[in-house]
Formats: C-alpha cells, structure tokens, sequence
C-alpha cells in the first residue's frame, strides 16, 4: 500500500485505503475482497473530503499511474480507431470553445489547452483511453481568465462516452 502525506483536509483515508486494496487486489499484488476495478472506473473515482486525509495530489497522481497500469492490461481487448474515427475525435476536440469566467471560479486556461493538444497526440495513435479523460485534473482561477468548469468537465465526459462508444 502506498503511504501518501496527511494534508490539514484531504481525501477521506479510510475510503483511500479500500479503494487502493481493490486495485492492487485487481493487479494480483494482493487477495481481492471485492470485484475487481477497471482503468475507468479509477480514472472517475471520487473521494469524500476529511480532515487530516490524504494529500489529494499524491493519491490522483497515484491513481494516475493505477489507470496506466490497468488500461495496460485491458489493452488487448481495445481495437484501434480508424482513420476517420480518429479524424472526427480530433476535430471534435479543435472545434471545442469553452465559456471563460474572469469573477467565479474556472480552470486554468493554459493546462486545459495542454491537455487537449496531448489527447489529440493519443487521438493520432488511434488508440485514446476513456479513464485518462476521466482523471483529468486542472488547477483553478479567479479574478484572471479561466474555462467555466462545467463546461470543460462535460466536454471531456462527452469525449470519454464517445472514446468508449467507438473501443
């Protein structure tokens, strides 16, 4: 089990620890008391907020390297998109204009816009993973530019349907 910092509020350690005895039940690293997770179902998991919890930071990045381990694994089972598949994603993710926010909180403009020019990179090797979507976490603004959160998070789950529509 990995031994993550104690952050003032953190996620929920208990629900942590369960979670992260599933997965590496799931990787045969230990005996598995429950069903066993798939990368996407690590990539939207989701934490109660405690205090004294985990630094939320080392457990999704933790969680990040779970996902890459077990898309690993499930990758056999994934076809390749074809050309025009992939071409459509693409231009779904260049066409993609999100809401900017300057007063309330928003994402941080040049992470998003980061992220999106990586997953066209994975789009091009025809083979993108939903969970990668998923997890995907941004720093927040306010009072400066920023893409309204809800906006970027319902894109990416669209995006994410779409990935396991076409897998």
């Amino acid at each position: 089990m990995p031994d993550f910092p104690l952050a003032a509020r953190g996620y929920h350690r208990h629900q942590v620890d369960a979670f992260i005895a599933r997965i590496e039940g799931t990787l045969g690293r230990a005996q598995l008391f429950a069903p066993p997770v798939t990368a996407a179902e690590v990539g939207g998991v989701r934490f109660a907020i405690a205090l004294r919890g985990y630094r939320g930071r080392a457990v999704d990045e933790r969680l990040e390297e779970y996902v890459r381990e077990l898309e690993a694994r499930e990758d056999g089972e994934r076809r390749r998109l074809s050309a025009a598949e992939a071409d459509r994603l693409i231009g779904l993710v260049r066409n993609v204009r999100f809401v900017t926010t300057r007063l309330s909180e928003g994402y941080d403009e040049r992470e998003v816009d980061a992220f999106l020019d990586r997953l066209i990179v994975e789009v091009r090797g025809r083979r993108p993973r939903s969970a990668g979507i998923r997890a995907a976490r941004f720093a927040t603004t306010r009072l400066r530019p920023g893409y309204a959160q809800s906006d970027v998070d319902g894109f990416l789950e669209h995006l994410a349907s779409e990935i396991d529509r076409l897998a």
